[in-house]
């Protein structure tokens, strides 16, 4: 079964974000850094506005898919995830919250 971790960036009235460097510059990089502990795939998607219209209480979240738990805590062990983590400044002013777990099962 496949393992979810999901990175959301707060939609704070004083965020400063990059898309274009998220993606081209920062996803990229963590493709590189962590599909050999066994990242599947990834996608982004933006909310600047939440269903009633009003501002969103997060602005992007990342969707990480991961062959196990265990894939996750091995790249997030390995000392090539500094770089991943010390990328945050370059394209946001915002700290991320983080997730992760897997599908429930009916």
């Amino acid at each position: 079964m496949t393992f979810t971790a999901i990175v959301m960036y707060p939609n704070n009235a004083d965020i400063q974000f990059d898309d274009s460097y998220y993606i081209k510059t920062h996803m990229p990089l963590v493709e590189r850094s962590w599909k050999k502990f066994g990242l599947i795939s990834w996608r982004v998607t933006k909310f600047p506005n939440a269903m009633d219209g009003s501002r969103s209480q997060y602005l992007i979240m990342a969707t990480l898919e991961w062959e196990s738990e265990d894939s996750l805590k091995s790249a997030l062990q390995d000392p090539g995830s500094a770089e991943v983590f010390g990328d945050i400044p370059n394209f946001t002013n915002a700290q991320p919250v983080t997730l992760a777990g897997s599908e429930l099962q009916v």
